[in-house]
């Protein structure tokens, strides 16, 4: 998808005589764009449960709040930690820890337990009340990107969350003429991790940016010719 995204791209600033995006324009506003959508995923699953609480949502593939879970679902991974000098460092990837999304690994005394978090301010409190961590009811506290549980004995978590989603990179070769051509054999190719139905939103974003605003048909309508193209190209 991000090859025909930045060709449409193209496409229609070159109509505008809005001048050129260079590929590496391209991909820091690709990545802006993908966070962006991402990010408004949590917004409209929460306004979406909120309709279907009030009895405002349909069912099946109406269903608004479990459409918009099943895209953020796509960003669901899972993470066995180790521990490191105390502590235990979260994933580079992590956006957020699922509810119970951190327990005890498989090869501890009591595997799988979920491990609550505690707010730092009453670790001191736990640890000498008679309510302190234990293997059975064990505990942890966050800071930036590690987190420390308690009881110390445990050395092997185990994690649930939300990744962000990979930066999109158009990659290329450069031709004689000095004109960028799409390579996906490149090692550090990536394509938009949103799905395909996502294409005009993000191609209509990205347009904004150079104050440009067209209609989704439009839009549409461009790529299409433009997929027809490259089909043609590549059967020939």
């Amino acid at each position: 998808m991000v090859d025909l995204v930045y060709k449409t791209l193209l496409t229609i600033i070159n109509k505008e005589h809005q001048g050129y995006v260079s590929p590496t324009e391209f991909n820091v506003l690709a990545h802006n764009v993908q966070s962006e959508i991402f990010r408004e995923y949590f917004e409209d699953e929460n306004r979406d449960k909120n309709k279907e609480n009030r009895g405002l949502s349909n069912k099946g593939y109406s269903n608004l709040a479990f459409n918009e879970r099943q895209r953020i679902d796509q960003f669901a991974a899972t993470k066995n930690i180790t521990k490191a000098s105390d502590v235990f460092t979260l994933p580079d990837d992590l956006y957020f820890i699922e509810d119970d999304g951190v327990v005890t690994g498989s090869n501890e005394t009591h595997a799988f337990r979920v491990i609550e978090e505690v707010e730092k301010s009453q670790i001191n409190y736990l640890m000498n009340s008679s309510a302190k961590p234990t293997l059975l009811y064990p505990v942890y506290e966050r800071f930036s990107n590690n987190i420390m549980v308690y009881p110390s004995t445990i050395e092997n978590i185990q994690m649930r969350y939300l990744r962000t989603p990979k930066m999109p990179n158009w990659t290329y070769i450069t031709l004689p003429n000095g004109e960028p051509m799409f390579n996906s054999g490149d090692v550090s190719y990536q394509d938009f991790e949103l799905h395909e139905s996502e294409f005009s939103n993000i191609t209509l974003r990205m347009l904004s940016h150079f104050g440009i605003n067209l209609r989704e048909q439009d839009v549409v309508q461009i790529a299409e010719v433009l997929k027809d193209k490259m089909n043609y190209k590549d059967n020939a």
